[in-house]
């Protein structure tokens, strides 16, 4: 092998493993957004994987310890795709996680699912609207919980 053959090889190989850090890099970023945006950082998002069989008509979404000390949590729906759990007086609720209005991503306050784009808020009761310029309530699925792990329905239930 030659000098120039050498540098050549050493050109191409310092290309592929830049090329290669930033493709991971890539896929780390993509893991912690959703929908384009950023999580907020204080909420993970949480990884289906149960080995249970779900109730018709459900999926699973989580283990509930996996929510132990939490009030909300993402995850992504299998057909309605980003959604947010919210824990609203003791009991878990299951929304779309898309602001009716212009899609960004909402947050749990609470008291209230807030989108920050445009000061929408919905109730986390029922997902309606509370204020701001949503113009439809939240898509929500129905929630069960059976032997300690969380199900989300398939379908819409407003």
């Amino acid at each position: 092998m030659t000098t120039s053959d050498r540098r050549e090889f050493l050109r191409r190989a310092s290309m592929a493993a830049v090329f290669g850090a930033i493709g991971i890099f890539g896929l780390v970023e993509a893991f912690t957004k959703l929908d384009g945006q950023t999580l907020p950082s204080s909420i993970q998002p949480v990884t289906p994987g149960s080995g249970q069989l779900a109730p018709a008509g459900y999926v699973y979404v989580a283990p509930l310890s996996s929510l132990a000390g939490k009030t909300s949590a993402y995850f992504t729906h299998p057909t309605h795709g980003s959604s947010i759990l919210v824990d609203f007086g003791g009991q878990w609720r299951a929304f779309s996680a898309l602001c009716t209005h212009a899609g960004c991503v909402v947050d749990f306050t609470g008291s209230s699912i807030y989108c920050p784009c445009h000061a929408g808020s919905f109730s986390p009761a029922n997902g309606s609207v509370q204020g701001g310029p949503p113009p439809s309530p939240l898509p929500e699925f129905g929630v069960t919980i059976q032997t300690g792990d969380l199900y989300v329905s398939q379908s819409i239930i407003n």
